[in-house]
């Protein structure tokens, strides 16, 4: 092998030199690069940058080609699966533009002033392309770290709301990252340095996707409440202020333990005054109502408030202790719209 290697090696040497071509350029004819070599007379005696820049877009135009035979052989791979799933290294990108790649093209140009013709050469390093898009990767691999970070905090700090909107807005660093293991692969990176970013960005997705999914329903609350009418358990109240804060959008938990914020409701009735009318008697209640909400995360109180509100029924205390309720119920419901993050 070493022998047929050093044969092709001469071989390739004495084309050049019967062709013309700087024996520099003979690394660039190695399976470490695209290339493409062109060359001609300047016969319709066009300005020399002008002709030298035509050669140079056909070589161009042709290294496009030879690259997209290759994008079309990787399109044609099936897709990876780790672990039961898609690895994004073989994403569909039937429709890749090459234009990407032409700008880590580099040429050389060179006249002959024997033969009085110019040659022009276009071409891409293999292991310094997939270096540029092993970096790219590494970028939004750190992006990606970053946002996890920035939303682990909002987390703990019971800010879920912009913890889902942080770990939406990474997620095109994933699609980007496919795009740039697509190009690694067709620049041809070894298994060994391609598998450790693979698994770290299948990972960091992995995680990014599980996060999202808790937060699916934003903030938690748990009300607590404890509420009486002289004596006697009212449940309707806690039941009256969840169903007008699910309306717009609560997501209640009944583990306090759980919650990102707590609410704590103790309201009581107490009896005001009779009053004899010509129909009958109307009978006056009031009902005081302590409001307060918690964040867990911190322990600390963000809201306090106390509300008295008067009912009233025909029938006796006990009634218009429950017109009481009626009401508190919204008033309840309106100051913690006010004050809570929906």
């Amino acid at each position: 092998m070493n022998r047929l290697l050093i044969v092709l090696l001469l071989l390739a040497s004495l084309q050049l030199k019967a062709q013309n071509y700087p024996s520099e350029w003979m690394r660039y004819t190695t399976d470490a690069y695209f290339h493409d070599i062109e060359h001609g007379s300047n016969s319709q005696n066009l300005s020399e940058a002008k002709f030298k820049n035509d050669l140079l877009d056909l070589a161009r135009t042709n290294l496009s080609k030879q690259i997209q035979v290759r994008v079309a052989e990787v399109s044609q791979m099936d897709k990876n699966v780790v672990d039961g799933r898609s690895s994004i290294l073989y994403t569909s990108m039937r429709n890749v533009s090459t234009d990407v790649d032409m700008q880590l093209a580099e040429t050389r140009t060179h006249f002959d002033p024997a033969s009085e013709k110019w040659y022009a050469i276009v071409y891409i390093n293999k292991e310094a392309a997939c270096n540029y898009y092993k970096n790219d990767i590494q970028m939004r691999i750190s992006k990606i770290n970053n946002a996890l970070r920035i939303a682990d905090n909002y987390i703990s700090t019971g800010f879920k709301t912009k913890a889902k909107t942080e770990l939406q807005n990474v997620q095109p660093q994933f699609d980007g990252a496919g795009k740039s293991f697509f190009w690694i692969n067709v620049f041809g990176m070894s298994q060994y340095q391609l598998q450790p970013l693979l698994d770290e960005m299948n990972r960091l997705e992995q995680i990014v996707k599980a996060k999202l999914a808790e937060l699916e329903h934003g903030t938690t609350y748990c009300v607590v409440c404890n509420a009486d009418i002289f004596g006697k358990k009212y449940v309707k109240l806690q039941n009256e202020v969840k169903g007008e804060l699910s309306a717009s959008g609560c997501n209640f938990v009944d583990d306090p333990t759980v919650a990102d914020y707590i609410i704590q409701i103790d309201a009581s009735a107490r009896e005001y005054n009779r009053m004899n009318t010509a129909g009958g008697s109307a009978y006056f209640s009031y009902v005081d109502a302590a409001v307060a909400i918690d964040k867990n995360a911190t322990g600390q109180r963000i809201f306090e408030d106390e509300i008295s509100v008067k009912g009233s029924h025909t029938f006796g205390f006990e009634e218009a202790a429950r017109d009481g309720y009626k009401k508190v119920s919204k008033e309840i419901s309106n100051l913690l719209k006010e004050n809570i993050k929906l």
